[in-house]
């Protein structure tokens, strides 16, 4: 019998409709059957048949048949009746209405991320929207409509949820991350991610993107609006000049945008700025109307947003503007709910609230309303057109009190900061103030830190992503500055003024661990911020997992110490050779348990290795010192859980070096202070979980970081950002009591 049968558009709403569904393997004939509907059953003596193009899906659940039918030549604004088949085993007969070819008044359904517990919790919701909106044109979702994009089941909870509804309301959408299914590589262990292949099976979009786009990028015209559906997890470029043209060539009143990642996020530190620096500005150029996005599990609308308006804002949050400029919403329908973070450009924000958006255009008005999972208004807004100037944006936010959470933070006496701690071991969560993250991201697991000393406001964070094969270069504004395809990079770390030929460089190490063991060596180029190879394809290293460098204060000598998953620790000097390339030279072996994280201290001679299952070993950096070497941090104490993972060094203003550590096991920061006694300071990051790599600078970085900052590997979500907190904030977290 068919099943997870779904209305979309492959074509133009007025004339054609697009009907997908399943069946199993046993059905070698699909076919559609239909008619313009009547009042009563006689329908069935006019009726036409048309087979369907059928596509095999293998799953996780097994092999199914996904057939797909996209009629055309219909009639605009006309009610259909159809069923679909093998011309014995049929499903009921259902409803789908054509747009008109006028601009009509219309209402659509907005939702964001279903994602987790779809069919327990999300059923309701979607049912609730429904109920107050059965007549809506289509059900618009901004990505993250299942957990994990291959899983048959989560698909199958998905269309559970809907019941009947997605076979009379079609359906608009478009992939967030959680759509995004890994694949490794069976002989490289390398993980990729692409869009799953239920995507093009469940789903009948419009194939006018930019080639390669499967599917995910579109735009269709419905009754005076156009709709385009954004692709926010890779390809940005491409999609940006496509954009341009799409909208340049726009003869709809009303424009409306989706696409998963949000610009304007409902959380500091969660934005993702290259979208706003490269799409927005397109925005703005050909003034959209309305942005509605998902990804970040808690609910914030925006006024009127043009380009860099946030560093203008209007006093009060519920100010009126008369600045040109597109609405930005984040919604989730969903349970997964994040922490809110306030702007003050944001008119209303909502956290643990599951919500659902009916807008409805109607000529030279769209108003927009947001309901709770049980139909309670929560927000709304009315955008009016006026000819030769922006957009009227009127508030009509209902007198529903906004639902944030309450204030969960501890006064401490001495140093009056609030303090979060979390309830298992009152351990302090310190809140980040940037996330580092870009649409290729997807496991950026180590980072290094180069200063500007000249102008520390152009200092960068250089952090190394094995799975997307590439490093990224990042400003202190979260802004992607480079990208450099490395295959599988590992740890990464730098020195300064290294002599180089005739001159001295900032050099940037990272060992590699796909296409051949290797170690990577870059210049940082400091007037252009960029790196630029100097290996000349890399120096053989035999297997490695990790690693760091050291700089002999003796005799000015360097060495990289590379870590791995079996054999020890071995020191490589690395110099350069008559014809100006540094090369490789194994001067010493350590044996020392399953390691990743090392940081050397080049003043005291000192190297420390996290052992993932037993601690932290210090060991004499010189080549010459021996292989004996002392476990100085032990898991199980301190409350070390294990699969200790990145190591960072750091001294304060009086000279005390403080090693810092990252216990993956307990999702935990501890500090060790370096003079007297094993006993650790800990602390957490909010939403830093399983942290890998971590890096800790106790200088001013200019106005953005005016004494310094914490930087750590995060594994909470699909993309592994580096979080980035401000060093006082730590400080005083571990000072309270």
């Amino acid at each position: 019998m068919p099943d997870r049968i779904v209305l979309t558009w492959a074509g133009d709403p007025t004339t054609t409709q697009s009907v997908t569904w399943r069946t199993d393997m046993s059905v070698k004939k699909a076919v559609l059957e239909f008619a313009i509907a009547e009042d009563g059953p006689l329908f069935v003596n006019k009726t036409q048949q048309t087979d369907a193009k059928s596509e095999s899906l293998k799953t996780d659940l097994g092999l199914a048949q996904y057939h797909s039918v996209t009629l055309t030549e219909l009639k605009p604004s006309t009610k259909y009746v159809y069923r679909v088949g093998d011309g014995v085993n049929w499903s009921e007969w259902a409803h789908f209405v054509t747009a008109s070819e006028q601009a009509e008044p219309f209402s659509f359904v907005y939702v964001g991320d279903a994602q987790n517990n779809i069919k327990s919790h999300w059923s309701r919701l979607v049912r609730q929207a429904y109920a107050d909106a059965p007549r809506a044109a289509f059900l618009l979702h901004a990505g993250d409509l299942v957990n994990r994009g291959n899983s048959d089941g989560d698909w199958g909870e998905w269309f559970y949820a809907q019941g009947f509804i997605p076979r009379s309301t079609p359906c608009v959408a478009v992939p967030g991350n959680h759509e995004q299914s890994k694949v490794q590589n069976e002989q490289t262990g390398e993980v990729t991610r692409r869009l799953t292949d239920h995507w093009e099976r469940v789903f009948e979009f419009p194939k006018n993107g930019p080639e390669g786009s499967r599917e995910a990028v579109y735009f269709m015209d419905y009754q005076g609006v156009r709709i385009v559906g954004l692709n926010s997890t890779g390809q940005i470029e491409e999609q940006a000049v496509w954009l341009d043209d799409v909208l340049s060539n726009n003869p709809q009143k009303w424009t409306v945008i989706t696409f998963h990642h949000p610009i304007y996020s409902s959380k500091r530190g969660r934005d993702n700025l290259e979208l706003r620096d490269l799409w927005q500005p397109i925005f703005d150029k050909y003034k959209v109307d309305l942005v509605l996005n998902g990804h970040d599990h808690t609910y914030a609308r925006t006024r009127l947003m043009a380009h860099k308006s946030e560093q203008n804002v209007p006093a009060g949050v519920r100010a009126k503007s008369d600045v040109s400029g597109t609405v930005y919403v984040v919604s989730v329908s969903g349970p997964k709910m994040y922490d809110l973070g306030r702007e003050p450009y944001m008119q209303r924000v909502a956290e643990d609230t599951q919500l659902y958006q009916i807008i409805t255009v109607d000529g030279d008005e769209l108003r927009y309303v947001a309901r709770t999972a049980i139909g309670r208004p929560y927000d709304g807004f009315t955008l009016t057109k006026q000819a030769g100037k922006p957009n009227k944006l009127v508030e009509t936010i209902p007198d529903t009190p906004e639902r944030v959470r309450p204030q969960e933070e501890d006064t401490d006496e001495v140093t009056s900061v609030k303090i979060k701690r979390r309830e298992s071991d009152q351990v302090p969560i310190i809140t980040p103030t940037l996330r580092l993250t870009n649409p290729l991201a997807q496991d950026q697991d180590d980072l290094c830190v180069w200063r500007d000393n000249q102008s520390p406001d152009r200092s960068l964070i250089i952090a190394s992503d094995k799975s997307a094969n590439r490093l990224f270069v990042y400003d202190l504004k979260g802004k992607l500055i480079q990208s450099v395809e490395v295959p599988m990079p590992g740890n990464i770390d730098l020195r300064y003024d290294v002599p180089f030929g005739n001159q001295q460089i900032d050099l940037v190490a990272v060992n590699q661990r796909a296409e051949g063991f290797k170690l990577r060596l870059y210049r940082l180029d400091r007037e252009s911020r960029e790196l630029v190879a100097i290996d000349h394809g890399g120096i053989e290293t035999g297997p490695n997992y990790g690693g760091c460098l050291y700089r002999s204060s003796l005799d000015d000598r360097l060495y990289f110490f590379t870590t791995s998953k079996q054999d020890g620790c071995e020191q490589i000097e690395l110099s350069i050779n008559e014809n100006g390339f540094y090369t490789g030279k194994k001067v010493r072996h350590l044996d020392v348990g399953k390691c990743e994280g090392a940081v050397a201290d080049d003043q005291l001679g000192m190297l420390y290795v996290a052992a993932e299952d037993e601690g932290i070993w210090r060991f004499a950096a010189e080549p010459g010192a021996g292989k004996q070497g002392t476990l100085m941090l032990e898991v199980g104490e301190n409350g070390i859980r294990g699969d200790l993972e990145g190591v960072a060094l750091h001294y304060d203003d009086n000279k005390v070096r403080y090693l810092t550590v990252s216990d993956q096991g307990s999702s935990t920061i501890h500090v060790l202070p370096l003079v007297g006694g094993s006993s650790t300071y800990r602390f957490a990051i909010e939403n830093a979980q399983q942290s890998d790599g971590i890096e800790i600078v106790a200088r001013s970085f200019g106005q953005e970081f005016p004494q310094g900052f914490f930087a750590c590997h995060s594994d909470h979500e699909e993309s592994c950002p580096i979080l980035v907190t401000p060093l006082p904030s730590i400080v005083k977290a571990l000072q309270s009591k």
